[in-house]
């Protein structure tokens, strides 16, 4: 049982900052930034509240933290698919973010992701890090092929799952991107993640339109995005559509289009009416 629930709701939309470090010191010194730009945020006052039933810490810069696994060493370097140094790397950021909750990602070569292993290794990788206890959620590619085996590994362990889509070439028509969030649900994730990629204004919009049909419908939190900067008032102006998480950075971005955590969640404040401008 994960030691921290993942609690998304569009209604105020979570921030979720990448951790991309290659190697337990690079994600030491990024964890140490994140930590000391959320302190100083922080120490700055805010006004107003969350809107009803809604009740985040609105002085938290960072909500959730996402932890790149595709992006470590032993995967990049081709060592080899043993879990062990993951699991290792997930026990130590879990030690030094003890109130931030961690969704653990690897994401394959055919999804964006910085390395590739086997079918069957994703599924142990996906079993081990659930295992731990350390991990809000594992997120899972729903078009992986062995991505049923990774959903029921993870619920073993009663970790919810993240099911992920990206498409780095276009923005699928509105009936695809309701179609796909659709079949994440009814596959078993605790949340369907759609990023995609707009030629075009009116691909935002698509993407918009399909996130709002598909939220009056689905039974899980959904996360969708455009990607680039055609695509950026997504990351900031989802939640009325449905889309209950943005992905920000302190530090190194992990996709196109991703904005500064303080940027966006002043953004967030402003959208919501719940505060003021800080400083």
């Amino acid at each position: 049982m994960p030691r921290h629930r993942l609690v998304l709701d569009a209604r105020s939309p979570s921030i979720i900052v990448p951790l991309t470090g290659r190697d337990l010191t690079e994600l030491a010194e990024q964890i140490g930034a994140l930590r000391s730009a959320d302190s100083e945020f922080r120490s700055t006052p805010v006004r107003g509240t969350p809107p009803a039933g809604v009740s985040p810490d609105t002085d938290r810069l960072v909500d959730v933290v996402e932890w790149r696994v595709d992006l470590y060493g032993p995967f990049t370097a081709g060592a080899g698919s043993d879990p062990d140094p993951a699991v290792q790397a997930l026990e130590q950021i879990s030690a030094l973010l003890p109130g931030l909750p961690v969704l653990a990602t690897f994401r394959t070569r055919s999804e964006g992701g910085g390395a590739e292993i086997s079918p069957e290794a994703y599924v142990a990788l996906v079993e081990a890090l659930a295992s731990t206890g350390m991990a809000a959620a594992l997120d899972v590619e729903y078009r992986h092929p062995h991505a049923e085996d990774a959903i029921t590994a993870a619920r073993r362990h009663r970790t919810p799952v993240v099911a992920s889509n990206h498409d780095f070439d276009a923005t699928p028509p509105a009936e695809e991107i309701v179609a796909r969030l659709t079949a994440m649900e009814d596959a078993g994730a605790d949340v369907a993640k759609i990023a995609v990629t707009p030629r075009s204004a009116a691909d935002v919009v698509t993407l918009l339109s399909a996130t709002e049909e598909r939220y009056r419908a689905a039974r899980i939190p959904l996360i969708t995005m455009s990607m680039g900067g055609l695509g950026a008032v997504t990351r900031l102006g989802g939640g009325p559509f449905g889309s209950s998480a943005t992905f920000a950075t302190v530090g190194a971005a992990s996709a196109p289009g991703q904005l500064p955590a303080e940027g966006v969640r002043h953004a967030l404040d402003l959208l919501s009416g719940r505060s003021a401008p800080r400083g």
